[in-house]
């Protein structure tokens, strides 16, 4: 059985038929974005819209505008006002009526062993919720191994219509970075895309396909299936699992793709078109290091364009050919990402060091009916969880609630801080902070912070952009933790009215 906070989710947000988008407004990205943030800031859930007591009782605050004023200044949207206004008491009661029709929906994607995901996932990719914050998918469609989404990965893009030799390049480069110990992320679409899938998944590796359209139909295809019953393939989409083809969608799934991996080639890419557009959107926000083949003596067109720079662009594209070694790739990459934590202390770690769970996640504990759609194990879990405050709630009720600190990330802050080759700081925080995981957790992503700019000085304003989630706990608790932790000595902050910090110059042990 799936949540029933899951299916409020899917009622608000899905269609359940290939009829239905011409004539069911659901909401948007940014609807959903805002409505989930706007209830959680008035203690509502997605689930309470399913009760007529609770939901008319919602819209009657709807309606009031200082009932807004949080959520407002958390989400930042543009047009904030429009989103608010098109969603009526009318829209959603509509939307929530069409319990008949998930319910078949349901059972139709079970029958196809498709599962959903919904942001509290430990699987949900934790980049599209540190890049997209409330913009980022309600929920996942997909099937296959959902673990996959994080295991490190290099996204290979390029165009629909490619020769024999940009096909040629693009086995070339997986075989390259299957060897190298990452996997392949594309689209799924004809050409680049299942050219790069399907040489990843060949040689035995694993391989994430983030589809615009048809996840049902992909399901039954014999191009995966082999591979998806191998556990070697994910295939997910934030659309529709019957929706057909659309540009939008298309240039859509575009930042997915990016934002599962650590680094993205273009093989092969005109001046327009999904490849170009979504090569540029990337470059602009800076997300992944781009890489662009220069395999071809004569550079197609965008390429060449790639490389000669964006303009407006926050980073530049590299060049890779299939003559490189594996070492001059593996430093590609990384002299990428050194390059962009240089340019930027708020930037994104890579995959790998990313956690399961966000910093200040708390999860409820499991229940009977946190499971997927599907023949696999159980995965789905209270969508709630993500939108309610997660300190907050703490307090509330310590005896139902848990905190999730993930210990891989954990044990790689931990290798970061030991490994600094500067001799700024060496610690082992066990004590001092052993009885604050959270706490520990957000001091070892501030030590790797400051290793990674060689310990200058970080403001208060930096931090708030790196941990957005002190915007939801207010940053009246970052000033209480940033002085807790100079009280302890784990930080120094040299200037009494500046709200600049840094690590101690002293090896520190609490060992």
């Amino acid at each position: 059985m799936i949540s029933e906070n899951t299916k409020a989710i899917l009622l608000l947000t899905s269609f359940f038929t290939p009829k239905e988008p011409g004539s069911s407004k659901i909401l948007s990205i940014n609807e959903y974005g805002y409505f989930a943030c706007w209830l959680n800031q008035n203690g509502y859930t997605p689930v309470d819209l399913l009760n007529k007591d609770l939901l008319e009782n919602a819209f009657s605050r709807w309606k009031d505008p200082s009932s807004h004023a949080k959520a407002k200044e958390i989400v930042g949207f543009s047009r904030i006002n429009n989103t608010i206004s098109s969603i009526s008491f009318e829209r959603i009661k509509s939307l929530i009526g069409r319990g008949a029709g998930l319910s078949l929906a349901l059972d139709k994607w079970q029958s196809a062993g498709i599962w959903i995901m919904d942001r509290t996932h430990p699987d949900y990719p934790i980049s599209f919720k540190k890049h997209l914050k409330h913009q980022s998918p309600a929920l996942l469609f997909g099937i296959g191994d959902s673990q996959l989404l994080n295991k490190s990965s290099i996204g290979i893009v390029g165009s629909r219509h490619c020769s024999s030799q940009d096909e040629i390049a693009t086995r070339v480069y997986v075989e390259k970075f299957n060897a190298l110990g990452h996997q392949v992320v594309s689209g799924g679409a004809k050409g680049i895309d299942t050219c790069a899938m399907l040489a990843s998944l060949e040689s035995d590796s694993t391989a994430i396909g983030v589809l615009a359209d048809s996840l049902f139909q992909a399901s039954a295809s014999n191009q995966w299936r082999q591979y998806l019953k191998n556990n070697q393939l994910v295939l997910i989409s934030p659309f529709y699992p019957e929706g057909r083809f659309t540009t939008a969608n298309a240039m859509g799934r575009n930042k997915y793709i990016y934002l599962l991996s650590q680094a993205t080639v273009v093989v092969t890419s005109s001046t327009k078109g999904g490849t170009w557009d979504g090569a540029k959107e990337n470059l602009k926000n800076k997300w992944v290091p781009l890489i662009v083949s220069t395999h071809q003596e004569e550079l197609q067109a965008g390429n060449k364009e790639l490389l000669n720079g964006i303009p407006k662009a926050q980073e530049s594209a590299r060049p890779i050919t299939i003559n490189d070694s594996l070492n001059s790739i593996s430093n590609l990459i990384s002299s990428q990402q050194v390059q962009n934590t240089e340019k930027s202390v708020a930037t994104s770690p890579t995959v790998e060091e990313l956690s399961q769970d966000d910093l200040f996640s708390v999860q409820e504990a499991s229940t009977d009916n946190d499971v997927k759609v599907g023949n696999h194990d159980p995965r789905i879990q209270n969508e709630s969880n993500t939108e309610k405050q997660p300190l907050s709630s703490m307090h509330k009720n310590k005896a139902e609630l848990s905190i999730t600190v993930n210990e891989q990330s954990e044990e790689a802050s931990q290798e970061s801080v030991a490994s600094n080759t500067n001799g700024i700081l060496s610690v082992d925080c066990h004590e001092l902070l052993g009885e604050t995981p959270l706490l520990k957790e957000f001091y070892m992503q501030i030590s790797d912070v400051l290793l990674q700019q060689n310990n200058r000085m970080i403001s208060k304003d930096l931090l708030v952009d790196k941990f957005p989630e002190f915007e939801i706990m207010g940053k009246t608790a970052l000033d209480k933790w940033l002085k807790h932790l100079v009280d302890l000595g784990l930080l120094i902050k040299p200037h009494t009215r500046k709200k600049e910090y840094s690590l101690p110059k002293r090896s520190i042990s609490t060992r």
